[in-house]
């Protein structure tokens, strides 16, 4: 993960061997940093994410504050080993994210690019085991830091949204802005402003499902406390939009080549599956794609509904109906 820096009261649950419930006057935020973050969070990342090996834990909902407006600028960079997207908006409205894990109020610092030398070996994190192809890393700090880099020096003071792309036969239209203008940044330390387009676009919004732990990352000879929250629904590229990450150069002024970091063991860190949808889930990632991929697809494909769970069947026949007879009606 690159990290240079461009420019409820409620119980807390986990089913690993025994529940544990928060103090009544405790919030789930001040747990996991209390209990688990002063001890997990300078064990190195990334790491094997298994649904088989997390906790279910129940947490209040993400909060996500301004990321549907347009930025007033964007800027792509090429810093010789990443892409680093940074943007400012109008009326400094910066977007930001609270609630959930979250103590506090973070707001969006850059989001950048993990991608392999091949279309196998893209991601930081792998998955079962496996990499996928490509890997979006969001960065957010704790505003009570002035910058990212004064909040890398804190526990809490970071968070990394994680995001995997897997492929697909038909270009993702709305990657295409970065796509399209990766041509302009081929040199390193290079920079492009883009027509304006909304952040969300290479990612998406998500309040529940999603994978937790804490770790850290290294720049230059520093570690760094940062606490991941990774999305179990993946985004989509076509393996020409991927290749296209591989025409950038290094400082060197050779094609960035990335060898994949040393997946870390989970052994007894805590890994959450948090707000899981259902009691029963069979992969670790979803295999249904984000609502903004599937207007135009069948049933089974727009609703989110697990298949696979118990109960899935029944309730995608129900839905079924339901819209049958809307249709007819």
């Amino acid at each position: 993960m690159s990290l240079r820096k461009d420019s409820n009261e409620s119980s807390l649950t986990s089913d690993k061997s025994s529940e544990t419930e928060s103090t009544p006057d405790r919030e789930p935020s001040n747990l996991l940093f209390d209990n688990i973050a002063a001890k997990e969070s300078s064990l190195p990342s990334p790491i094997d994410i298994n649904i088989n090996s997390s906790e279910k834990l129940t947490l209040p909902e993400l909060l996500w504050h301004g990321y549907d407006t347009l930025p007033s600028k964007i800027k792509l960079t090429n810093t010789g080993e990443t892409v680093i997207l940074s943007a400012k908006w109008p009326d400094n409205a910066i977007p930001y994210l609270e609630g959930g894990p979250l103590a506090g109020r973070y707001v969006f610092s850059q989001l950048h690019f993990h991608w392999g030398n091949t279309a196998v070996d893209g991601s930081a994190h792998t998955i079962d085991n496996a990499h996928l192809p490509l890997e979006v890393h969001v960065i957010h700090f704790n505003n009570e830091y002035e910058t990212q880099q004064e909040a890398l020096e804190h526990v809490g003071g970071v968070i990394s949204l994680v995001y995997f792309y897997n492929l697909k036969s038909a270009p993702n239209k709305f990657i295409q802005s970065v796509i399209e203008n990766l041509k302009e940044i081929v040199f390193p330390d290079t920079v492009f402003k883009p027509n304006l387009f909304p952040i969300l676009d290479l990612f998406h919004t998500f309040t529940n499902d999603y994978f937790l732990y804490w770790g850290s990352t290294r720049t230059t000879s520093n570690s760094h406390p940062i606490q991941w929250l990774i999305s179990r629904t993946q985004e989509c590229i076509d393996f020409q939009q991927l290749t296209q990450f591989r025409q950038l150069l290094d400082q060197r002024m050779r094609v960035i080549q990335h060898e994949p970091d040393p997946v870390a063991v989970l052994g007894d860190r805590h890994l959450f599956h948090v707000n899981p949808l259902t009691q029963c889930c069979n992969s670790t990632l979803s295999v249904l794609p984000h609502s903004k991929y599937r207007n135009d697809r069948w049933l089974v494909d727009r609703m989110n509904i697990d298949i696979g769970a118990p109960g899935g069947c029944r309730q995608f026949i129900e839905a079924l109906r339901k819209e049958m007879e809307e249709k007819s009606g």
